[in-house]
């Protein structure tokens, strides 16, 4: 578990690294304790194949109907179940099927049995029809493919782990599904490359709001900017700037007047993000008092 959620890493120290500006700076303050997780390299890689064109909720599903129809019942730490009320005691209106002088609040929740995300000997040998019907659509042939070259070894992902971050990019966009975003996602948290910085819709809408106000510019530039203003950790500035985009703003991102500073000479204060009104607003707070108080 200290492992999985990277407990072990000194996040006060990591912050200060990438707390170069008042953006990251009021996302660091905002959602505080955020950390990059370390996912098993095959489940974050078929993980992120799924997610192509697709939302949370049915991304979900897809992998509760993959682990349930051809995983292996969970030992230990719950993998993938789901918390509901006994099916004896579950009710529709008028509380029937409820023990008698009892309330639904003092029905007790149990889990449900929980199963572990098939591995790729499993899924190799799966017909894409029985894929289909886990509904993955047309993403099955490409989990499918995936799933093989793992097995075959033309995807060796434990000897990729030694590899460089370029080589490891060039060897997982061979995998079927595998395109720049994805691998990006695959690098930072199936292979704990830091370095990585993945551009969605909404961290591609944030940075070009708050960086280039407002214009167009291809994720590979995003991506390369990241690097460079926020150094080797930028995967850790990408989740702290993906919270405060999703989560602080609503449906847009909207940036200070004029554009942001990017650079902390050129910040006499700190750009702090409303979460109710999903503005950002300027409260006076000198850089050199925050580090200050940091470094004690």
């Amino acid at each position: 578990m200290e492992r999985f959620f990277a407990l072990d890493l000194d996040l006060p120290a990591l912050s200060r690294r990438i707390d170069v500006d008042p953006v990251i700076h009021a996302a660091l303050q905002n959602y505080w304790g955020l950390r990059v997780i370390r996912q098993d390299p095959w489940e974050c890689l078929a993980s992120f194949i799924l997610s192509s064109y697709n939302n949370i909720v049915r991304l979900t599903g897809m992998l509760h109907r993959l682990a349930q129809t051809f995983g292996e019942p969970a030992t230990g730490p719950v993998a993938f179940g789901s918390l509901r009320r006994p099916s004896s005691l579950r009710c529709g209106r008028g509380g029937r099927g409820l023990p008698i002088g009892a309330t639904r609040r003092q029905v007790p929740w149990s889990w449900d049995t929980a199963y572990r995300f098939p591995r790729p000997e499993r899924l190799a040998n799966v017909s894409e029809r029985a894929l289909r019907n886990c509904g993955l659509g047309y993403r099955a042939p490409y989990l499918k493919a995936a799933a093989q070259a793992v097995l075959s070894g033309r995807v060796p992902l434990e000897d990729l782990r030694r590899l460089e971050d370029e080589p490891l990019r060039q060897a997982l966009l061979k995998v079927p599904g595998v395109g720049e975003k994805v691998v990006e996602c695959v690098m930072l948290f199936g292979f704990e490359r830091a370095s990585a910085f993945p551009v969605d819709v909404w961290i591609g809408r944030a940075m070009r709001g708050w960086y280039f106000r407002n214009r167009k510019m291809p994720d590979r530039k995003i991506r390369a900017f990241a690097l460079k203003h926020f150094g080797p950790e930028c995967g850790w500035a990408q989740q702290y700037l993906y919270c405060a985009a999703r989560f602080s703003s609503g449906s847009a991102v909207t940036p200070a007047p004029g554009g942001l500073p990017t650079h902390r000479s050129d910040c006499p204060s700190e750009a702090v993000l409303s979460r109710a009104s999903g503005r950002a607003r300027l409260r006076h707070k000198p850089w050199r008092r925050h580090h200050a108080r940091a470094a004690s």
